[in-house]
Parts: structure tokens; C-alpha cells; sequence
């Protein structure tokens, strides 16, 4: 072993020198920068009652209620703006039109410092350099790769946790929409199912940008579309990066995968598309190989929407709150920790988990959203790094929940409370036609540390937000409730069908965490399932009593049994993510189509994936070895990744170690071998 693992040797490396960024204190004193408007939220306090106390909320308040002199409840909810698309032919240069060696192709050009050199090209099955790709029928609106294109600027700004208090963010910018500022979360993306889409993320996070600079150093990027199907390029795979000053091209075809057999891959296009995996609720986020928690502490995330037919019959036949009318809400809760001066608080030598004492929804510290009498549609995130939520009303009525994670139900269920963990989204129905005049959403997990939950109390909430809930029920109401079909072609996979089975097991090793006892490596295919098939995967946490909740990519899977039992009705259906408290055993079924790796799994409490619990997978037709074997790099004209060591050493770009990547390990298969760096030239040095 050739060093060992304590957050991956950045203080031995020159992060030490970083001194107050890395512990988040930060005191340039920065002007307050005005977002943009709340949407549908109200303006005000209401009825003169926010910032009630413990005892007349029902609620304890949490530290958000003592820090800036903040009264919760006080401000009202952040309802980030819809992300703009122009026709196809907007983005300059045209996405995979690159001159390079005097011929336009998908590759990238060699960048000369400009963002529309798009230094990390777009996935290759947007332009035929996959043979078979793209699918005629991924459009349906014509015979186009894309129909729309998005331009996003990844950038440090200002934001108003507190009112009065500038504190600096990572966040996602509409560079179409005008006069709009950077906010957490970003524009929500509205798409249509078999509507392709390019979003070209350009990442100025650069060590020379101003006026706001908290870091003076180039982060890294790669954006991952969580519960999308999409080709590996445009997955947001680890190490694929988009360097600072630098952009890529992402290819959405927002399509589901086809209902293969197992005897045969449809490479070619052939075959129903499979209806039960038809998107609704995603999300996006950072996930650069050892710095997502980082990164997506400090904002980078937002919620990516997708509607299909079925869905948009169900919103015009009024059994599904119409988005239009501003009753299909996004609400994004994350736990954050702040320093005296209003900065964010980030530790890099906490493993556990970070945990945040103050409780924000879509960025806004404890708010309060005004309501009518009648049903709304939330879209809930736990897009915390570590915090497992138990979510209820305190009015005590039930949630309606009709989708979990990417997916809608067959059906609506009524369940009084339920778990969410990081990364997990839950389509509910709150139905406030008799409820109190203010109710709070709750939650009664305690947690004291990143490790996991410490149990539920119902005698002990903190209110995350409150609905002031006005006038008389409304006529003409959605029609949705117990029991109400939603998803109408759903079907579950059956254990027939499985080909191979596999386990994986978490643990931890060096002060880092391994899966079956290996540390990730992004050129190591830890499973190579044949495209086609069908498997049962085994998640088994072996860790102790730390809570770990895995999460698949590119595939989203059906649970057969949790720990042995049946899961509850809301993980009953489609998920792309499960919670295991310590000890636990998850057994899921999961098919494998479309597109090969790779890909990867790994446990969504943020700060054990950057410390390498995650594995990667790369499905291939029958036949057809991975070339992931651990030691050989891929073309990086195709994903973002650097091809030798030396270009970022010597041009000080890279964040973290080599090109993101750890030192060789002995025996643990991580680490490229033969990249011997010069460390007094490393891009982390002040």
C-alpha cells in the first residue's frame, strides 16, 4: 500500500493549504444579490402568526430559529423558475459539429480557454458514431436527435439563506432566461417523454473567476440526471468531467428502455418501449468523484421533470393538480451548517455524513407557502448529503402517495408517515380542503451525527416548513385518492426472468468504505451484466449499525424483499434507491437495456461515496468483454476524462489527486498505476 487512506491524502497533497476554505470560513464580505421572484409563494407573513414558538407550533424549533436573529417561518417559499429551451440550432457551436483536424464530428475541440470550444463533446449515440443510434422513434415530434437545446452556467454566486446575510453557493444559472441570478435549487428542466433534449453545462468555477471567489482554486463537474436512462457519456459517470472553464454537451433522450428478451439485445432500435419505467420526478446534481459532497452542499442540484401522454390525460382529466396552475410544487429539503459569518460550514475530514443543524426547503430556511382549500401535488427530495427524514403532517392526515423516486404508482395509497432518505423523492397529494388554518410539515427522525438515524419520536418534531392554508374548498377539485389508478400499463418483473444473481456487500476498510472490500476504481468493472437480461441483486450492509442507502444508475429496480420482509407500500413499486439501517439486506430484481457503461452504484449518503463506496457496472451484449479491467484508461475524446497524468499536473487544473483519482493501492485494485506527479505543481497549491 503505498499511502493510506485519510480523505484520500489531501492534507499530505496541499488541501491543508487551503487552510479556512477547507473548513468553509470564508469572510470577504460579498454584496447581497437579489433572486428572482418566489413564484407562487406570497410575499409576506401571514395572519401575523410566522415565528411561532415551540409550543404554539407543536414544533421544538432547531438551531435555524437562533442564528442572524432569523424567526422561522418568516420567509416565504422558493419556487425556482422553469428552465428555458430554444429550438434546436440555438447552442453555437451545434451540438457534435466541433471542427477538429479540419472535420466536424461529436468529438471535442482542443480547448483554447473559450466555453464554446466544448472541450468534452456530446455522448456518441447522438450522431451515429454508434452504429444503430439514435432510434428513430426516441423523437416523436419529428426526425431530429434533439428537438431542444438548454444552455446552464455552473458558477459561485450569492444566496439568501438568512434575509440580510450574502452567503456564497455552487449553483446551476439559466443562461436563457434574463435577469435571473443563481439560486439553490436550480430551474426546474419540464421535458416531454421521447423528446430529446441537449444541455450544455459550462463550468466557471475557475480559480480566476470574480467578484466572488471563495475558493481561488478550478472545481470540476460532472452533472448527473438521477433516474434518467441515458447514455453513459451523458450520465454524469464520476471521472467524466466538465473542467473548469471548460463545457460539455449532455444528450437527454428522454426516453424508458424497451421490453427486451432475455435471448437478444435490441441494439437496433426494435421492440416496445417498456411503459413501466416511464419517468416523472428526477432530479439533477454534481457528482465529480471525490468532491459531490462538496459540490452539492453548497447548491448544485434541481429537479428535471418528465411527462408522458398518460400523465398529461390525468393532469387535463382533473385526477392529477394541473403544474400550469401552480399546484405541482418541488420542494427540495436540505439540512446545512453555517459559520458566524453566514458561510457554509464544510468539513472535509468528517466521514460520517454531514449533518447540518438548520432546515431549509429549496433553499429558503424554514418557510411558509400559502395554500388554498384543495389538493396539491408535492414533489419531495431529501436532498441532503446524510439526514434521513420521517416525514408527517402535523395535523395528523395522511400523505397521498402516488410515485416514489423516478416512477408513479399503478396506484394512490394513503400512509400516515415515511422514511426518506438521500436522493429519494416522493410524489405525494396533501389535501388541505379541511385543514387547519396552519399546518406543518414535519419531521420526527432524530439524528445526531451522519452515521444514521438515531429512531423516531413523534413527540419530539421540527417543523421544516408551514402551509397558511386560506379561504373556502374549491369547486371543480382534482379527483385523486385512495386507491385511484395512475400508472395503467405497470407490470412486475418476474424472478422467471432472472439470468444471474449478485451481491454486494458494504464495509469499511482504511477509514474509507469498500464494497465486497474494494475501494471504488472508475476503470474497474466490478459486474458485467448482459444487455437484455435480467438479474437479482443483493445489497447487504455489513457495516455495523451505519445506515447506507444504494442507489443504481442508469436502471432503476423493484424490491422483493427488505431485510426479509415485504417493503412498505411506498419502496412496493418501481425505486432507484434503498435505504438500509444497519445490518439490513435488500434483495431487488433489475433488467439491463439500451446502453452499455459505464455506470455506477454506490451508497447516496454523499460523504461515503466520495470515501469509495461505489462500484461500477458495465452492461454489454452477450459476448462482448468490458474493457474496464481496472488499469486502462478510456478514449478521452468520448467522456471528459484526461488522458495521461502529466496535461493536468503541469496546467494546474485538476482539484483533486490524480485526475480525480486515488493513489495505487495494493490489493485493493484502485488507482492508476504509473502516474508519478510532481506535487509542487499540483493545481490544489495557493
Amino acid at each position: 500500500m503505498s499511502h493510506p487512506i485519510n480523505r484520500r491524502n489531501l492534507v499530505k497533497y496541499g488541501l491543508a493549504g487551503l487552510g479556512a476554505f477547507a473548513l468553509g470560513q470564508w469572510r470577504v464580505p460579498i454584496p447581497f444579490l437579489d433572486g428572482p421572484s418566489e413564484a407562487s409563494a406570497k410575499s409576506g407573513p401571514s395572519s401575523g402568526k410566522s415565528g411561532l414558538s415551540s409550543s404554539q407550533s407543536g414544533s421544538p424549533s432547531s438551531r435555524s430559529g437562533t442564528l442572524f436573529g432569523y424567526r422561522s417561518f418568516s420567509q416565504p417559499l422558493f419556487i425556482p423558475a422553469i428552465a428555458q429551451a430554444k429550438p434546436r440550432g440555438a447552442l453555437s457551436p451545434a451540438p457534435g459539429q466541433y471542427e477538429r483536424d479540419g472535420q466536424l464530428n461529436g468529438k471535442p475541440r482542443a480547448p483554447r480557454g473559450q466555453f464554446e470550444d466544448v472541450a468534452h463533446g456530446i455522448a456518441p449515440e447522438f450522431d451515429g458514431r454508434v452504429p444503430g443510434f439514435p432510434c428513430p422513434d426516441w423523437n416523436r415530434f419529428s426526425s431530429h436527435a434533439h428537438e431542444k437545446e438548454y444552455r446552464i452556467i455552473i458558477e459561485e454566486t450569492v444566496h439568501p439563506f438568512f434575509p440580510g446575510i450574502s452567503t456564497p453557493i455552487f449553483a446551476f444559472r439559466d443562461a436563457y432566461a434574463s435577469n435571473q441570478a443563481g439560486r439553490t435549487p436550480g430551474p426546474t428542466f419540464v421535458t416531454r417523454f421521447r423528446e430529446p433534449v441537449v444541455v450544455r453545462y459550462e463550468n466557471h468555477l475557475t480559480k480566476n473567476r470574480g467578484p466572488i471567489n471563495s475558493t481561488g482554486h478550478d472545481i470540476e463537474s460532472s452533472v448527473h440526471l438521477h433516474g434518467s436512462h441515458v447514455p453513459s457519456h451523458a450520465d454524469g459517470a464520476p471521472d467524466f468531467y466538465t473542467l473548469a472553464g471548460e463545457a460539455k454537451d449532455y444528450y437527454y433522450p428522454n426516453i424508458i428502455p424497451r421490453m427486451t428478451q432475455a435471448d437478444r439485445w435490441a441494439k437496433t432500435c426494435e421492440g416496445a418501449f417498456d411503459q413501466t419505467w416511464i419517468p416523472s420526478t428526477l432530479w439533477y446534481h454534481d457528482h465529480a468523484m471525490d468532491i459531490t459532497g462538496f459540490n452539492v452542499s453548497r447548491g448544485l442540484a434541481g429537479f428535471y421533470l418528465m411527462f408522458d401522454e398518460r400523465e398529461e390525460q390525468l393532469i387535463a382529466d382533473r385526477i392529477l393538480p394541473d403544474p400550469a396552475e401552480g399546484f405541482d410544487i418541488g420542494l427540495a429539503l436540505t439540512d446545512q451548517k453555517f459559520n458566524a459569518d453566514g458561510t457554509l460550514a464544510f468539513d472535509f475530514f468528517d466521514h460520517d455524513g454531514r449533518l447540518g443543524d438548520v432546515f431549509t426547503v429549496n433553499g429558503t430556511v424554514q418557510p411558509f407557502l400559502e395554500v388554498q382549500r384543495r389538493k396539491y401535488r408535492f414533489r419531495i427530495l431529501n436532498a441532503s448529503s446524510a439526514r434521513i427524514y420521517q416525514l408527517r403532517l402535523s395535523s395528523g392526515q395522511p400523505f397521498l402517495v402516488f410515485g416514489a423516486d423516478t416512477w408513479l404508482f399503478p396506484r394512490a395509497g394513503a400512509v400516515k408517515t415515511f422514511e426518506i432518505a438521500p436522493g429519494q423523492r416522493h410524489d405525494v397529494i396533501i389535501d388541505f380542503r379541511n385543514a387547519p388554518n396552519e399546518m406543518f410539515l414535519d419531521n420526527i427522525m432524530l439524528q445526531t451525527s451522519g452515521r444514521k438515524g438515531d429512531g423516531v419520536d413523534p413527540n419530539k418534531p421540527t417543523a421544516l416548513m408551514k402551509f397558511v392554508v386560506t379561504g373556502a374548498p374549491v369547486a371543480n377539485d382534482v379527483t385523486i385518492t385512495d386507491g385511484t389508478i395512475i400508472r395503467d400499463q405497470w407490470e412486475p418483473i418476474s424472478q422467471n426472468e432472472v439470468v444471474a444473481t449478485r451481491s454486494f456487500r458494504s464495509d469499511r476498510a482504511l477509514g474509507a468504505w469498500t464494497i465486497n472490500n474494494r475501494f471504488f476504481n472508475p476503470r474497474r468493472a466490478d459486474a458485467v451484466p448482459e444487455l437484455g437480461t435480467t438479474e437479482q441483486w443483493s445489497f447487504e450492509n455489513n457495516s455495523g449499525g451505519w445506515w447506507h442507502p444504494f442507489h443504481t444508475h442508469l436502471e432503476g429496480f423493484q424490491i422483493q424483499t427488505l431485510n426479509g420482509k415485504t417493503p412498505p407500500f411506498e419502496r412496493s413499486f418501481n425505486s432507484d434507491l434503498v435505504l438500509l439501517h444497519g445490518g439490513e439486506v435488500a434483495e431487488v430484481l433489475m433488467k439491463f437495456r439500451t446502453f452499455t457503461g459505464p455506470f455506477v452504484f454506490h451508497c447516496h449518503n454523499i460523504e461515503h461515496e466520495d470515501m469509495r463506496m461505489m462500484g461500477a457496472y458495465d452492461p454489454r451484449p452477450s459476448g462482448v468483454p468490458s474493457p474496464l479491467d481496472g488499469e486502462t484508461r478510456v478514449d478521452p475524446d468520448v467522456s471528459g476524462v484526461v488522458p495521461t497524468c502529466e496535461e493536468l499536473e503541469e496546467e494546474h487544473r485538476i482539484y483533486f489527486d490524480v485526475v480525480g483519482d486515488l493513489d495505487r493501492v495494493e490489493d485493493r485494485g484502485v488507482g492508476f498505476p504509473n502516474c508519478n506527479f510532481d506535487m509542487d505543481k499540483r493545481g490544489n497549491q495557493l
